[in-house]
């Protein structure tokens, strides 16, 4: 049996590369800690190793990560993917079943601030449907709770 730290490697590079869009940090974690995979800390130090090998990539703003499978991953996927047990691909398979359109419209939207030079913010809001952009626009609110 492989080691639990590969296997978990393994199933987030599998759950990313059979998501129809990029997963959260939060929804990562959430199929594994549901699934009693394994605890907050281990996923948490398994993104940051897959991310360090670029296995996968993340984009932040000022609340939420976002990972997404990289070549360097699915390769990777493809030559462990026997390390996957039959349970835990039904397992992934039905989350992102049960969980498809709330991921989808979670993931759809993101909005993040910066500071303006002319004093206030600047809020840049996007909503993406099948990673293309409809709509992104910026708008400048005077103070940071507004932000």
């Amino acid at each position: 049996m492989a080691e639990p730290e590969l296997i978990y490697k393994i199933t987030v590079l599998d759950l990313l590369d059979k998501s129809p869009v990029p997963l959260s940090n939060s929804q990562i974690t959430e199929f594994f800690t549901e699934g009693n995979y394994t605890g907050y800390f281990t996923v948490q130090k398994v993104l940051h190793n897959l991310s360090d090998t670029n296995m996968i990539e993340s984009e932040s703003d000022h609340n939420t990560t976002i990972y997404s499978i990289t070549e360097s991953g699915r390769e990777t996927f493809r030559l462990f993917r026997e390390k996957i047990t039959p349970a835990i691909d039904a397992d992934i398979k039905r989350y992102l079943k049960e969980n498809g359109t709330e991921i989808c419209e979670e993931n759809s939207v993101s909005a993040n601030y910066d500071k303006a030079s002319d004093g206030g913010y600047v809020v840049n809001m996007q909503y993406k449907k099948a990673d293309k952009t409809v709509m992104d626009f910026s708008l400048n609110v005077p103070q940071l709770a507004q932000a």
